[in-house]
């Protein structure tokens, strides 16, 4: 019997592979050249995902190469970023597909995929719960679309707007693309578009994320340049949308692997039930509602990682490479998340013993290099406090995530759990990232006497990990977990809140449409970009409406214009939780406005100015009422008055445009 090699049996590169590998390096550049003059490059990505998932090795189902393929995309895209920013090709999407197709083609033939035997997809029941993790995450997604989907643009961009932050992650992807990389590489660029005084924080803020949206925006609209900000805005908000439901994908993924391949359907359905109930109504929906990208990145490549680590892939090269391409990810997108994931990975390797093989030195040694660069210029970016900084993130529900975390211990340790290596390991993750909430907490508690905004980020990450966890959940009797899920997911439905006291969950209030961030700002601004795509050479304020309105519309449309940097010395102004200003304060930044000020008015009950900012006269308006449109002093100018004083008295300074507000 003739023994045929090893990767010869494989498929590796021989003689009869090289006429494979040169119609794939060929097609890896004729496709994008076909797609971009008819404007089909939104489907490149799609060819690289599809590629990347038909060269796993160490994965059979197609689910589990496709999240495998999302996450270790995204690593290498944070990676690739490098060398776009450094090339001059920039953004363009036939280069970027032409080359990210090549290293497909060049991967595949490495490792012997080109003339690949299909592999059998494993058990039955294996294939039934991959159609049941598909519905569960369709379900996910159907009800997380639904709020987004009826509202028209302004409805979707007013809902993250609430929070100042995603102005600021808007124009590092907007100023990325104007550049073509990364901004912590060449920072000077940055120098138009931001304040002075935030120019070193933004510019050292972690973008592997922002990145990824440049390019994908870049695919969306088949261009090599930058969009309208109107398409600009809408594109950056279906990613950030479509982030959270690869978030979802991800953590359901990792329950149902966590379960084990021996997990049966009607084992595995209330594991995936609650996990998806926790996704839509808890907390992590609001990490989406709030408008923050990165860290539902973050959360997204914790999740993959806890589940490959539990139970790693059957190829230890590619479960290296992924785990490295993963710590990657969270470097570039989340950095706080970092301790977890690296402590993780240490354990990982511990367990299949990397240390004995010299390219697992290797490979630790550049994944820890790369892996620096998100901590070392988020340090940069950040103050000596910045761990006790607040935030506009909701906080989280304190006893549900205690119920959550403790469910997850009970189900991997109960009926002798932890003879398993990956419930052992999954228990090992559950309080690695329960030690570093606690950690923080306490630091915050010592510090400011209670825990704030990286306290409730770092719960969101236990969240993820103890849901991942609930895999452990699928060794209880069906009946038990009848018991276990049902209510526990009711309660999630019919309260949430800090200590779970507040009627309807998150998620319920977003899909009834009880949270609305701020669609008339968000409308606003929008309406001012349309008007002067590029701000006009002028600072463009918004005095239409109510307070809060005016000010996260000035907000918006400073990002969406690029004019950015003229917006602080507006900010104090405008803010409705401050003391207020007076015509004297209004008269003074115009003055000092380097470039021409334009006022939008409308509604000429609009007031925010008062007389004496130590002794405001204002209506009193109780907490979590709105404020209302005259909100200013009733003896100080109102918004259109003040607005034409000062066009009468700096006639080549002021402008003042009369504006309808767009409708819904």
């Amino acid at each position: 019997m003739t023994v045929i090699p090893k990767e010869t049996s494989e498929g590796a590169a021989t003689g009869r592979s090289v006429p494979k590998i040169a119609a794939g390096l060929a097609l890896a550049w004729l496709l994008p050249l076909a797609t971009h003059p008819i404007e089909l490059d939104v489907l490149l990505p799609l060819v690289v995902l599809a590629g990347t998932a038909a060269i796993q090795r160490g994965s059979v189902g197609l689910l589990d190469r496709l999240v495998l393929a999302c996450a270790q995309l995204f690593g290498a895209a944070c990676l690739f970023g490098l060398a776009i920013t450094l090339w001059p090709g920039h953004l363009h999407p036939t280069l970027i597909a032409g080359v990210s197709l090549t290293v497909l083609v060049l991967v595949a033939a490495a490792t012997g995929r080109l003339n690949r035997t299909p592999r059998r997809a494993g058990p039955k029941h294996g294939l039934r719960v991959d159609w049941l993790l598909a519905l569960a995450a369709a379900g996910v997604s159907l009800i997380s679309l639904v709020p987004y989907v009826v509202r028209d643009l302004g409805g979707r961009l007013g809902l993250p707007l609430a929070g100042e932050d995603i102005a600021r992650h808007y124009l590092m992807y907007d100023v990325i693309g104007r550049t073509g990389g990364y901004l912590f590489m060449r920072p000077d660029a940055l120098l138009p578009f931001v304040p002075d005084g935030e120019w070193r924080g933004i510019a050292n803020y972690p973008q592997g994320l922002h990145f990824a949206y440049a390019v994908l925006d870049r695919f969306v609209r088949s261009s090599g340049g930058s969009g309208a900000p109107g398409t600009a805005a809408d594109v950056f908000v279906w990613l950030l949308i479509g982030t959270f439901l690869l978030l979802a994908l991800a953590v359901l993924w990792a329950a149902r692997r966590i379960a084990g391949p021996g997990a049966s359907p009607a084992r595995t359905l209330p594991v995936l039930l609650l996990v998806a109930a926790w996704l839509v109504l808890g907390d992590p929906v609001t990490v989406l509602a709030r408008g923050y990208p990165n860290e539902l990145a973050g959360l997204a490549c914790a999740a993959v990682l806890t589940a490959i680590v539990a139970r790693p892939l059957t190829r230890l090269g590619e479960q290296t490479v992924t785990v490295a391409l993963l710590l990657v990810g969270v470097s570039f997108s989340y950095p706080l998340f970092l301790p977890y994931a690296g402590v993780a990975a240490l354990w990982w390797m511990r367990r299949a013993r990397l240390w004995r093989r010299w390219w697992g030195w290797v490979a630790a040694v550049l994944t820890a290099v790369v892996a620096a660069i998100g901590p070392l210029t988020a340090m940069a970016a950040s103050s000596g406090e910045q761990l006790l900084l607040n935030g506009t993130a909701r906080v989280v529900d304190r006893p549900a995530t205690a119920v959550l975390v403790g469910l997850a211990v009970l189900t991997l340790t109960v009926r002798n759990g932890l003879r398993a290596p990956s419930r052992r390991t999954a228990l090992f993750a559950v309080g690695v990232a329960s030690a570093c909430a606690a950690g923080i907490g306490l630091y915050q508690i010592a510090t400011i006497g209670r825990p704030v905004y990286y306290f409730d980020k770092l719960l969101h990450l236990l969240i993820v990990v103890a849901l991942c966890a609930l895999g452990g959940l699928a060794r209880v009797p069906v009946r038990a977990q009848a018991v276990i899920a049902l209510p526990v997911a009711l309660a999630m439905a019919v309260a949430g809140g800090k200590w779970h006291t507040t009627p309807v969950a998150p998620g319920v209030q977003l899909a009834l449409g009880k949270d609305r961030g701020s669609p008339e700002a968000a409308r606003d601004a929008l309406l001012m970009a349309r008007m002067f795509p590029d701000g006009g050479n002028a600072v463009n304020v918004d005095l239409m409406g109510s307070p809060w309105r005016n000010w996260s519309a000035t907000l918006g449309a400073a990002a969406l214009q690029g004019q950015y940097r003229h917006f602080p010395g507006w900010r104090d102004l405008l803010y409705p939780a401050g003391k207020g200003g007076t015509y004297a304060d209004m008269e003074r930044l115009v003055v000092n406005s380097p470039v021409t000020v334009r006022f939008f008015v409308h509604d000429r009950r609009a007031s925010m100015l008062v007389v004496d900012v130590e002794h405001p006269n204002r209506p009193n308006v109780r907490p979590g009422q709105p404020l209302p449109v005259a909100f200013g002093d009733p003896l100080a100018p109102s918004n259109i008055e003040a607005a034409r004083l000062l066009a009468a008295k700096y006639p080549t300074k002021v402008q003042v445009v009369y504006a309808t507000p767009a409708n819904p």
